[in-house]
């Protein structure tokens, strides 16, 4: 007995001495959570990754949805690599063109004195525009538009076509595919009064009566005559008159233009009469000095033809036709440093921007400073008024 109970205690003594062994079923187990616990982690990861991506591409897309003010959103969905391009939101005070006396544009948008806008830019990029009695008369790349006091606008005169509106602001004479056309304006648009064939290069530049003062192309440049238009489109041959350098208007029974003295030593005011002849009648003045308009640098006739507004140096001379016409020169000089482009209100006053905004003159010598108003930047116009627009 004592032998065999030596030999249980080595045995026993053997086994808790002899570290136990690792169960691979154990280690498989425990491998297993450790797998399941990673994907677990793994997979709540991912959720939450999943839907922040879906959040910031909603909150992405409604972003490059939504417009910005200042841009057109439009322009980033369209191309990427395109600049924003700022939208026009300035907004004009009423009151503020109110105290200029005329309507306003910038570019294709038009304000009136009375607080109403226009956008006139629906057929073209707008160039020039005039208030007459009908509504107002506008020449874009699309052609001659009329836009009445209510309604749609009404295309006058086609694309490429040349043209020049009464002093009256009533009818409009317009050159296209060689037919001088004459029209009396209304809100409906134009009515054709008569026609007359001429060359494919005239140019209208004034009414008269029954008669258009036309130019057209003459060996070294342009010259000047009166068109008769009636009722029928009898081709017509006038006899360009080159020594007439421009026309401003008209006063009364003649045109008021320049013209050259003989060897076109000096450019002169000048009376322009039709004639039963074959050319015009030329009546210089002793009103000399002038020197061809440019874009920028333009005359202007008031609406009786009696003034003369013209662009000088830091000035604004408005010269007396009248007194031209018997041989005086007359003028009342307003300070106006880089004036431009003056715009008779009525036939004693005249406004006119100039780099200190804009400037109002009248002939009897009295002057003032006028506010443009700010959020119409520098890239604007003053309206023509012709003829009466009160009723």
């Amino acid at each position: 007995m004592r032998v065999e109970e030596k030999l249980r205690d080595a045995f026993r003594d053997q086994v808790q001495l002899t570290p136990a062994g690792v169960n691979r079923a154990d280690r498989i187990i425990q491998r297993t959570h450790r797998t399941r616990r990673w994907r677990r982690a793994g997979t709540s990861l991912a959720a939450v990754l999943a839907f922040v991506v879906l959040i910031g591409g909603i909150t992405g897309w409604q972003l490059l949805r939504s417009p910005r003010v200042g841009y057109d959103s439009s322009v980033l969905a369209a191309d990427p690599t395109a600049l924003p391009r700022p939208l026009v939101t300035a907004k004009i005070d009423p009151h503020d063109v109110a105290s200029l006396g005329l309507d306003l544009r910038i570019g294709d948008l038009l304000w009136t004195t009375d607080g109403r806008r226009f956008d006139l830019g629906a057929h073209g990029d707008v160039d020039q525009a005039y208030r007459v009695p009908a509504g107002w008369l506008y020449g874009t790349s699309g052609g001659v538009y009329l836009q009445p006091e209510s309604g749609p606008a009404v295309q006058v005169a086609p694309e490429d076509s040349r043209w020049s509106v009464s002093e009256d602001g009533s009818r409009i004479a317009v050159v296209a595919d060689e037919l001088l056309t004459v029209a009396e304006l209304g809100p409906q648009g134009a009515k054709p009064l008569g026609v007359a064939n001429v060359t494919g290069d005239a140019a209208p530049t004034a009414l008269l009566g029954d008669r258009v003062l036309v130019a057209g192309e003459v060996p070294g440049g342009r010259g000047y005559e009166f068109v008769k238009v009636t009722d029928d489109s009898d081709k017509v041959e006038p006899a360009w008159n080159p020594a007439v350098s421009g026309v401003f208007g008209i006063r009364s029974d003649a045109a008021v233009g320049l013209a050259w003295t003989a060897g076109e030593e000096q450019l002169c005011l000048a009376a322009l009469r039709p004639n039963d002849g074959p050319s015009m009648s030329v009546a210089l003045t002793r009103v000399c000095g002038f020197v061809p308009s440019s874009e920028d640098l333009t005359h202007s006739l008031s609406p009786d033809g009696g003034w003369l507004a013209e662009p000088a140096g830091d000035d604004l001379a408005l010269v007396s036709v009248d007194h031209a016409l018997v041989g005086i020169r007359s003028a009342k000089s307003c300070a106006a440093a880089g004036v431009r482009s003056p715009v008779w209100i009525d036939s004693r006053t005249v406004v006119a921007p100039y780099d200190g905004g804009v400037v109002r003159c009248q002939t009897d010598g009295v002057r003032k400073v006028l506010e443009a108003p700010a959020a119409a930047g520098v890239g604007w116009d003053l309206v023509p008024r012709l003829g009466s627009t009160t009723g």
